[in-house]
């Protein structure tokens, strides 16, 4: 069976928040789990956001800016007065409001819905410098309240340094390893770190090779549909044979042409794992329809 999982719950419901409890609670009704993305605040409290974009000129540069004003309704983004979340307290960032009207979540209140959902998938993206700590702090302690198990969390980045940092924190962690398009290599992941070095990576055998992968032990490894193909898996088979593949979409299952053909090749069918994706029910139901889940 593909599971398949929300992308930041329901990113493109009309009605919904992206990375809010109730796009969350949604995306748990439609699928086998949800991915989110976490960053943390200047005490160390996670919460979740996709803060960051990638700004392109095909060939000149590609730089991250913070987009948090871009989630906010108008009158918390005046409140935000431009800082990003890592440069605010916690109680700071309770007060903002999400455009559609949610407010924007701390990891915690994630894993109190989970409690509602037993079993249900929580892919946790790490996004910015010093995450790692924090969230496996905070997984532990849901742990301990019983509101969650270690079993449903995977924690995925494109800063692959972040995940060997997990592992050791928690040798027993699920972790996965995200990979960037390779005119992406070596640009710095997020500049407002001073002085760091982490940039992203493409799937090639130095990334798979290399120190991070060795640390971070891989359990998943996560592409775009495009980049999915059979050579691909057999490159990331013969250095890690016991990983599974995990892709993301944003795109409508009908329309994905790339997608598509992917799922028609049975080479890849058989080791693809797990779909992240913008439409969580519409995806369920076509791979429902090509047998590919109950």
């Amino acid at each position: 069976m593909v599971k398949v999982l929300g992308h930041r719950g329901v990113r493109q419901h009309k009605g919904t928040d992206e990375n809010s409890i109730p796009a969350f609670e949604r995306a748990m009704n439609e699928s086998d789990g949800i991915e989110t993305d976490v960053v943390v605040s200047c005490d160390k409290t996670p919460f979740l956001c996709h803060e960051t974009r990638q700004i392109t000129i095909p060939r000149l540069y590609t730089r991250a800016t913070s987009s948090l004003k871009r989630h906010l309704n108008r009158a918390s983004a005046k409140l935000a007065r431009g800082k990003r979340i890592d440069q605010m307290v916690a109680n700071d960032v309770d007060c903002l409001t999400l455009k559609k009207g949610s407010k924007l979540p701390r990891l915690a209140d994630l894993f109190t819905l989970a409690q509602l959902h037993p079993g249900k998938i929580l892919d946790i993206e790490l996004k910015g410098y010093g995450t790692a700590a924090p969230v496996i702090a905070e997984i532990h302690k849901a742990i301990a309240e019983g509101k969650i198990i270690k079993e449903q969390v995977i924690l995925t980045s494109f800063d692959h340094a972040a995940l060997a940092e997990a592992r050791k924190i928690d040798p027993d962690i699920k972790c996965g390893m995200i990979f960037s398009r390779r005119d992406m290599r070596n640009k710095p992941i997020y500049p407002w770190e001073k002085g760091s070095t982490r940039a992203y990576a493409p799937l090639d055998e130095d990334t798979l090779t290399g120190k991070n992968a060795k640390e971070a032990r891989p359990d998943y490894f996560v592409m775009t549909a495009r980049t999915l193909s059979a050579a691909n898996i057999a490159k990331i088979h013969r250095h890690h044979p016991n990983a599974k593949i995990m892709i993301w979409t944003t795109k409508k299952p009908e329309t994905d042409k790339v997608l598509r053909k992917k799922l028609n090749d049975p080479q890849i069918v058989k080791h693809l794992d797990t779909i992240i994706t913008d439409f969580p029910a519409r995806m369920a139901g076509m791979l429902k329809q090509r047998g590919l889940r109950p």
